[in-house]
């Protein structure tokens, strides 16, 4: 491929980040996170948790809204941790899974998915694994809660793809009439001199590659093993923070917000939930002024995410009933470091039973080691926010520690985001926050 070919192709790409910004801000900043390069050996895109990769001459010849739609699939799948959770798995019945389960996501939230692309609703990518057919297996009939797509031509019966689909060794990607005269050899058909792994993308929504085999590739992969679980943790956090830019702009995809809010809840301490919530607090935007350089030596020119300072911060302590007083201490003490790293302007404290008992201000570096509580009356949520809105007070983000233990909330919600600190154990369904998020801290 010439030069102005690459280049062109290059260009193309950026354009379509630049489009996913604008249009889906979740999945653009997480495609902001990665370089981007031309890659010969894809036969589309993919990506590996670290780069975006893509074939020149797909880039080339493929609309723009299914590069689109390829970019978001790929960061998805990283975001879910496909490229980290394949094990011995077979890679293209992983493949296929791994399309199933995101294309149900990324329809929902608005993406063109081609014709014959298939989405199943509401199952992990190794639970769709286990329901696709076995290399070379006849179609078995129920798929579950399998769902194609309109225009899903192709599918076998009950939504499971076609055999040959997965594993056929009859079938041949390359030779889509079946009369055993395929193309040309392409350079992703040569992964074995390159090096590269074999590019397989059934529905040509872009591949999913593991992530071993990129530390596989490196010479110094057996001095520096991949740290798995520090790359899904880095996913977590992008995810979230990707979530909170996406809010700001209104435009969070609600499928996407509710797998993000139940995938990795269960795993993650309440500590790393707080300092997360609390990190994203600080106000993120795209600045074209300063290009993000991960991609400039790729010919491409693409905004950063730059970040301000946190202004204030407002903590609202429930006093009713009986607090446990090492709960509180421990949230408070981790309430301490935190405000210490992002060092806001001012931290509000409220006290508040059934009305607010007291009103702090401190800065960072004189918040109190312990809080000496005050009320013991009965539950409220509303008075703590109306003493903000009265005071015109917005914080960047509100934290509310509590036992969950009333169904008093304002009847609008608040401007800014909102976490409550549940000491408790889990609410039951007419206490439930209405809006906002929640940390379980005692359950």
């Amino acid at each position: 491929m010439s030069a102005n070919s690459l280049d062109e192709s290059a260009l193309r790409v950026s354009d379509c980040v630049t489009e996913l910004l604008r249009k889906q801000p979740f999945f653009g900043s997480l495609v902001l996170r990665l370089p981007l390069r031309a890659d010969p050996t894809r036969k589309t895109l993919a990506s590996d948790g670290r780069e975006i990769r893509y074939s020149p001459d797909w880039v080339a010849e493929t609309d723009a809204y299914l590069i689109e739609t390829a970019m978001a699939r790929v960061i998805m799948a990283c975001a879910l941790k496909h490229h980290t959770r394949r094990g011995e798995r077979d890679p293209e019945r992983w493949q296929t899974a791994s399309q199933l389960v995101t294309h149900a996501l990324l329809r929902d939230a608005g993406f063109t998915l081609p014709p014959d692309a298939q989405a199943w609703e509401e199952l992990s990518v190794e639970q769709a694994y286990d329901r696709l057919l076995e290399p070379g297996d006849g179609d078995s009939g129920d798929s579950g809660n399998a769902s194609q797509d309109a225009g899903g031509a192709g599918a076998g019966a009950g939504g499971q793809p076609p055999p040959g689909e997965v594993g056929d060794e009859d079938s041949d990607p390359s030779d889509p009439a079946g009369d055993g005269k395929g193309e040309e050899e392409s350079p992703q058909d040569r992964d074995g001199a390159s090096g590269a792994p074999p590019s397989h993308d059934p529905s040509g929504t872009g591949e999913v590659m593991d992530a071993t085999a990129r530390a596989d590739q490196r010479s110094d992969s057996a001095d520096a093993p991949m740290d798995t679980a520090a790359e899904e943790q880095a996913w977590d956090e992008a995810m979230h923070q990707a979530l909170s830019i996406a809010r700001a702009e209104g435009k969070a995809p609600g499928g996407v917000e509710e797998t993000v809010r139940n995938a990795h809840a269960s795993v993650l301490d309440w500590r790393t939930l707080l300092r997360r919530y609390m990190t994203d607090a600080a106000r993120r935007d795209y600045s074209w002024s300063a290009p993000n350089r991960r991609f400039i030596d790729s010919g491409l020119y693409l905004p950063s995410i730059r970040s301000e300072g946190i202004d204030s911060i407002a903590v609202i302590i429930d006093t009713s009933g009986s607090v446990p007083a090492q709960t509180l201490g421990e949230f408070w003490a981790e309430l301490r470091e935190v405000v210490d790293e992002i060092r806001p302007e001012r931290v509000i404290v409220l006290q508040v039973d059934a009305a607010l008992q007291d009103a702090a201000e401190y800065t960072a570096d004189d918040l109190p080691e312990e809080v000496a509580l005050k009320g013991r009356g009965g539950t409220d949520f509303r008075p703590g926010f109306e003493w903000l809105d009265e005071q015109g007070i917005q914080p960047s983000v509100c934290l509310y520690f509590t036992d969950m233990e009333c169904s008093s909330y304002p009847e609008t919600e608040p401007p800014y985001p909102i976490v409550f600190c549940n000491w408790s154990a889990s609410p039951p369904e007419q206490n439930r926050e209405p809006w906002g998020e929640r940390i379980d801290i005692g359950a």
